[in-house]
């Protein structure tokens, strides 16, 4: 009854992340002042530096702003979900799909093909269904779950309270998808773990 009753919290874990999947997993917030400052600032460096254009673009930026600022701060928001991202990385047009691809994936270089890991995240979750059902005659299964669940779970969590996201022209913040995307993986290890501590000390009375 236990192993049917884990096998089941198990289950849901996964439906949960296979829905959160399509939940927004980040939004974004873009102050337009800020991200015409931002413009400005690389409009100085590199090739156009020192440039007639360099000048010109700087004045009508400075001139918008000035617009702007008189009338109030524009703000902008979007939001992304894990099933968008894929596709936006590698269009190249949302900043805040690549920042929060490079946070689940750790590593920005070759993002765009790496991107399409994100989609792994779901199937993985359809995979632990049938190791839930799998795992009440098998406790290797069990075992798969918890390990590698864990450190989807942990890793996962990991990134996301030490990442830096102040430094973007952009704010970003962690959405409930990503959140419930990984603490569902958690939830999972934890639950698998206490199957198969359960299946031990099951083992041993019978011995």
């Amino acid at each position: 009854m236990k192993k049917i009753v884990l096998s089941a919290l198990i289950i849901i874990c996964a439906i949960s992340i296979i829905h959160a999947f399509f939940l927004p997993w980040a939004k974004a917030s873009a102050s337009v002042t800020k991200v015409a400052k931002a413009l400005a600032d690389s409009a100085t460096g590199g090739i156009l530096e020192n440039t007639p254009f360099a000048g010109k673009f700087i004045m009508a930026f400075t001139k918008t702003t000035e617009k702007i600022t008189s009338l109030g701060d524009i703000e902008i928001k979007t939001a992304v979900s894990g099933y968008d991202i894929p596709t936006l990385v590698n269009k190249k047009s949302s900043q805040i799909a690549i920042s929060i691809a490079s946070v689940v994936l750790k590593d920005a270089k070759d993002l765009d093909k790496k991107s399409t890991l994100v989609y792994l995240l779901p199937l993985l979750a359809l995979v632990y269904i049938g190791l839930a059902v799998m795992g009440l005659k098998s406790n290797i299964a069990v075992i798969v779950m918890a390990v590698s669940s864990g450190a989807i779970g942990i890793g996962g969590l990991y990134n996301l309270m030490t990442v830096d996201l102040s430094n973007l022209a952009v704010k970003i913040s962690i959405e409930q998808g990503l959140w419930q995307t990984m603490y569902g993986y958690l939830l999972i290890c934890v639950l698998s773990v206490i199957w198969v501590v359960l299946d031990v000390l099951g083992g041993r009375k019978k011995t």
